[in-house]
């Protein structure tokens, strides 16, 4: 049985496995992503699919920002209350 340093093995394709892990998790979102714009595309046709899309992508940067901002405001003032103990 041959001994293998950990340590030189990291070194050597450490990296390069966690670049792999990491592409494969980007890939799997960015393929998600796909699969759901041509999911909808088919389902409703280009002209309604891409304005639905179009909708859904300005909904996301409009509305939906403001309540992830106001509940992240709500959840930093419950968890993270600076006033002094009584």
């Amino acid at each position: 049985m041959v001994r293998v340093d950990f340590d030189l093995f990291m070194e050597r394709y450490g990296y390069k496995i966690l670049f792999g892990i990491f592409g494969l998790v980007l890939l799997a979102i960015l393929g998600m992503f796909g699969f759901y714009v041509y999911a909808v595309i088919r389902l409703f046709g280009l002209f309604a699919g891409g304005l639905l899309l179009l909708l859904a992508l300005v909904h996301a940067f409009t509305a939906g920002r403001r309540v992830l901002d106001a509940q992240a405001k709500v959840h930093a003032k419950y968890f993270y209350d600076d006033r002094p103990k009584r």
